[in-house]
């Protein structure tokens, strides 16, 4: 009996193995149409038009819905009048359209408006189009064809409308060719064609600017800068030949730019004579006035700074040095002891010392809450600040009155204990339905108080940021709509999109493969990557499973870790459905249904597409996110392939590319052509690639590693530079400067966190004014090595040479101050307060061994006229990291009123097991034993759970596993890991089984690696990438597991 029960086990596993990614169904494959009912009929009415304008109006709130897809299908001769009235509507809507579609509508007209015979819209206003530049009949490259030709005319300039930015970068280029261009006669003709180009970036500002200089206009005339429109915010190359009057105007226009101008400012603002400046003038700079360097306010006297104080307090902007300089100048003169002296100072107030912000009244601080200015400060403000300010509320205030006044910057230091205690109608969904910065602690709290109110899909919407306090037990119980309208939230995380789909497919109460079409277009896409099983998928007939194929395109695939089995899960089903069985034979129109899907392609599936299939790829491989190992390899031999060398790369194929750049090596890059339009696009490309702040488990991280991109930008912004690589350069004494070209401010600032490609010397070597100019942004780079901090810190001793000078910047210095000597601690913070500590201790380099004495001295020295257990719930959040070197009879004496309300902070620090281990004695001392850890106190507490034993680490709840956060879950010792049960295991979540070490694993048994594995999403999880088990071994199992249960 026993031995028939193995054989039976080791032959259905087998038969499961090889039947594995078949669809059993063998019908013809339909395809789906792209065009909702809506749609057809717009896309009828485009060739037909009947009371076309009335219909468009009727649909003008459905239309931003319009899809890309649809789009495509158009006809290419359509009525022109019925374009033009769709192209009118289209771009009033422009805004709310999805990307693609904007893209999709702007390919269309192309193919419209090129062909030999299509539409034309008025001949004689048509006559100056781009001419050509490529050869008839040839087949264009990279580079050539597309917006390459005679179609855009002044006309279609004017349809095309703000959909002009959709354009490729040559052909933005083209159509400024000459003083008869397409764009010369737009500029000339038509007024403010540029108003609503909110979309505009530098790059095509760049060549915009390019075409209008070839128009016999001067550029730097007031009347020419009033039609500007948004190309006014790309200006600063043009401000030096600029008088009064004409600044004047072009502030104005500055005032419509959504984007950063400061750049502009700064230009306007670089020659502009500061001695003369009064205080009238500088009032009517307006917001030009930031783009005064910090050594030029520096120069402005204290009555002209005090007299225009009402109008410099207004201004968005300003930079920490530059808030400090101003400060300096009228603290004297302002009274900030109450609200009418923080009024007074408005957007100044984020400069103020902590000291001074706790020192202030409840009552006054919520009514200088009340000013604009000043509750736009807090965006600025460090957490410190933050804290002192809520911490000083909260003494006269209930919390019912400070959230009502409360600026949405500082709610994130109330701390979830202090939430609770809000009464019922404070905490409300019209409340909550603002862009509140809730954490995830906070949140848990907030669900938990108004629940019982969500109960239709309308109510969901307006959780926003409040949304990620669901738990799985909230989720479970809501109807189908609630669990749409939950989908739709950005802010939804992994577990409750797995928690959602499990309780969307449980209320559909039908198998996958019964559905129909329009009950499978209304599955949340994202719901599809966490079914249970793919199993049931692969079930599905092929006249319903392309539908399926659909949704599985649109979903975000970075919600699945990259090692997740779920991604092959879901590649072998779209091969199957769409009996694909090599990407040879795919073709463009079959990888745009694809989608996002091409981001589950393997090195073989890129290696077989055919290279113009892979260029309508491109679109989508940039969303993936980050690519390595052979699929890297692949990818980048795929773009070489297709694109040619990158010494041949144009602006138009960076464009393309954007973040992919990131699959290519420094010496690749290093190809690129040094031109200034290269050096612009590849500027806006580096801008546009944000990498996330805090933790980031490494099978979570999408974001593209662009370090040789910047080193490749880095060079380029050096080329006018005479001198030679730093690396080649022979060994200079430190004081020599004779043969160094020193950092100039543009340089530091075009580059920001680019800066780490200075030399040493380089930095040494810079100029005082420039050191103080930029010392915000050279402060707060990561990356610096020592010899460059040092190299920054000479530098300061050298520019702030009295004590008293140095040690007014100590907070300004910040990293820098980590190269200063242990004489130089003892000297420069012989008495830090707790703004420096903060300032100075964000690094976690002060717990390597050789800065460890630095960082007990500078602690030493802040504690020498007070006692931990005085240490406030502000000085235990300023401390950062220089908590990590308290002992542990120190922390043991942190009160534990002021530490319960400080945690959140503290959980986001990573301190050595010992710190941990005593961080979570003083929690359990607060909040008792961690089997009464509810999951708000386990998500704010953060890392100290790291310290818990293995006895300590079993007795969490199973509902609290959840919310552990990865950061914490990454630092559990693998020996207490190991403790963890099989039901905590199977409970941890997507974010934190993504944040397992292999060492963590390495110490589970089979049953409990198994229920570990269940939070891949894979349907075989214990097959993920990364811990494969193999199919012998998984056999064995199986076979002896059933043996077991007939022996019972």
């Amino acid at each position: 009996m026993g031995l028939s029960t193995v054989c039976v086990a080791l032959c259905c596993l087998y038969l499961v193995s090889t039947s594995a990614g078949q669809n059993p169904n063998k019908e013809e494959n339909k395809p789906t149409g792209r065009c909702s009912e809506w749609e057809e009929i717009l896309s009828n009415q485009l060739t037909a038009p009947s009371n076309f304008v009335s219909f468009l109006n009727t649909s003008y709130k459905t239309l931003p819905k319009l899809s890309s897809g649809c789009v495509m299908s158009f006809n290419q001769s359509a009525n022109a009048s019925a374009v033009a009235d769709l192209m009118k509507v289209l771009n009033e809507v422009y805004d709310d359209l999805n990307p693609d579609t904007r893209k999709k509508v702007y390919l269309w007209i192309e193919k419209m408006y090129s062909k030999e015979d299509g539409p034309v819209v008025n001949k004689e206003a048509d006559k100056a189009p781009v001419k050509p530049t490529g050869k008839s009949g040839e087949k264009p490259g990279p580079d050539q064809g597309k917006g390459k030709s005679n179609w855009i005319t002044v006309n279609v300039l004017k349809l095309l409308g703000r959909f002009l930015l959709q354009a490729p970068i040559s052909t933005i280029k083209d159509i400024g060719g000459n003083i008869n261009s397409s764009l010369c006669s737009l500029y000339s003709n038509v007024t403010g064609p540029f108003d609503k180009f909110y979309d505009l970036n530098s790059a095509q500002a760049n060549f915009l600017f390019q075409g209008l200089q070839k128009c016999n206009i001067n550029i730097t005339d007031k009347k020419e800068i009033a039609k500007l429109g948004q190309m006014a915010c790309f200006f600063a190359s043009f401000t030096g030949k600029l008088d009064q009057s004409t600044i004047s105007v072009l502030v104005m226009k500055l005032k419509n730019c959504s984007g950063d101008v400061k750049n502009v400012y700064q230009n306007l603002m670089k020659s502009k004579p500061i001695g003369s400046i009064n205080a009238e003038e500088l009032k009517n700079l307006g917001d030009a006035a930031v783009g005064f360097s910090v050594n030029q306010l520096g120069n402005l006297s204290k009555k002209v700074i005090q007299e225009s104080l009402d109008q410099l307090k207004k201004i968005n902007g300003w930079s920490q040095g530059q808030k400090k300089a101003l400060l300096e100048k009228v603290l004297d003169a302002a009274d900030t002891q109450d609200a009418t002296g923080l009024k007074k100072l408005g957007g100044l107030v984020s400069a103020l010392d902590s000291k001074a912000l706790g020192k202030l009244k409840g009552s006054d601080l919520l009514e200088a809450f009340k000013s604009q200015d000043v509750a736009q400060s807090a965006d600025f403000m460090q957490p410190v600040q933050k804290k002192s300010i809520v911490r000083a509320i909260l003494k006269d205030k209930s919390i019912n009155e400070a959230l009502k006044d409360l600026p949405p910057a500082l709610m994130s230091e109330i701390s979830s204990q202090t939430l609770k205690n809000t009464t019922d109608g404070t905490l409300t969904l019209d409340f909550l339905d603002k862009p509140i910065p809730w954490n995830m602690g906070q949140a848990l709290v907030i669900i938990k108080t108004i629940l019982k109110n969500l109960k239709t899909p309308e109510d969901m919407k307006k959780l926003r940021d409040a949304v990620t306090g669901l738990t799985c037990s909230n989720i479970e119980s809501m109807s189908v709509g609630n669990l749409r309208a939950l989908a739709a939230n950005e802010k939804i995380t992994r577990d409750q999109v797995r928690c959602a789909a499990a309780a969307y497919f449980k209320a559909l109460n039908k198998k996958l493969a019964d559905l129909t079409v329009d009950e499978i277009t209304q599955i949340p896409p994202s719901f599809l990557l966490f079914l249970k099983s793919f199993d049931e998928l692969m079930k599905m007939p092929s006249s319903t499973c392309s539908s399926v194929v659909s949704l599985l395109a649109q979903a975000n695939p970075k919600l699945l870790p990259r090692s997740s089995a779920r991604r092959q899960e879901i590649l072998r089903f779209i091969k199957s459905c769409l009996k694909l069985d090599d990407t040879l034979t795919l073709n463009a129109s079959q990888v745009y249904d694809l989608g996002l899907a091409v981001c589950y392609f393997d090195p073989k599936d890129f290696d077989n597409m055919g290279t113009d299939v892979f260029q309508g790829a491109i679109d989508k491989l940039k969303d993936c996110g980050k690519f390595e190992g052979k699929v890297k390899e692949s990818l980048a031999s795929k773009i070489i392939a297709t694109y040619g060398n990158s010494s041949t790369w144009t602006p138009d194929v960076l464009n393309q590319l954007q973040s992919l750049l990131s699959l290519f090596n420094s010496t690749q890059l290093e190809k690129l052509q040094t031109t200034a339009d290269i050096r612009v696009v590849l500027g806006n490309i580096l801008s546009q690639v944000i990498k996330p702040e805090g933790f980031v488990a490494p099978d979570l991280d999408f974001t593209p590693k662009m370090d040789d991109v910047s080193k490749a930008f880095s060079k380029m912004v050096f080329v006018d530079q005479a001198a030679t690589p730093s690396s080649k350069r022979r060994k200079r004494s430190p004081d020599t400067c004779s043969n160094v070209t020193p950092p100039t401010t543009d340089q530091i600032q075009t580059l920001n966190a680019g800066c780490t490609a200075f030399s040493p010397e380089q930095l040494q070597c810079m100029s005082s004014d420039t050191f103080t100019n930029t010392l915000d942004i050279l402060a707060s780079v990561k990356g610096f090595s020592m010899e460059q901090l040092t190299a920054l810190k000479v530098k300061a001793l050298q520019v702030y040479s009295l004590k008293e000078d140095l040690v007014k910047q100590i907070s300004s210095l910040k990293g820098i101050v980590l190269a200063f000597s242990q004489d130089e601690v003892n000297k420069y913070l012989a008495a830090p307060d707790i703004d420096m500590l903060s300032a100075v201790g964000e690094s976690k380099d002060w717990l390597n061994p050789e800065m460890q004495s630095k960082a007990k001295s500078i602690v030493d020295n802040f504690l020498k006229d007070k006692t931990v257990s005085t240490l406030t719930s502000s000085d235990l959040v300023g401390m950062r990291y220089f908590i990590c070197v308290l002992s542990a009879e120190q922390i043991g004496n942190i009160s534990n009123t002021e530490y319960s309300t400080a945690i959140n902070n503290i959980g986001k620090l990573q301190c050595p097991s010992d710190v941990l281990t005593a961080l979570k004695n003083k929690a359990i001392s607060t909040f008792s034993s961690p089997d009464t850890w509810s999951e708000d106190i386990a998500q704010a507490l953060g890392t100290t759970l790291a310290g818990l034993t293995g006895s300590e680490i079993s007795k969490l709840g199973e509902r609290v596993m959840p919310f552990l956060t990865p950061e914490a879950v990454s630092l559990i010792p693998p020996a207490v890991f190991k403790s963890l049960s099989t039901a905590q295991l199977r409970n941890l979540g997507t974010d934190n089984f993504a944040a397992v070490s292999s060492a963590q694993r390495a110490q589970l048994d089979t049953v409990k690696l198994q229920a570990l594995n269940e939070n891949s999403g894979a349907t075989n999880p214990a097959y993920s990438t990364g811990h494969k088990i193999s199919p012998a071994f998984a056999a064995i199992t199986l076979a002896l597991t059933l043996l077991t249960v007939n022996l019972l």
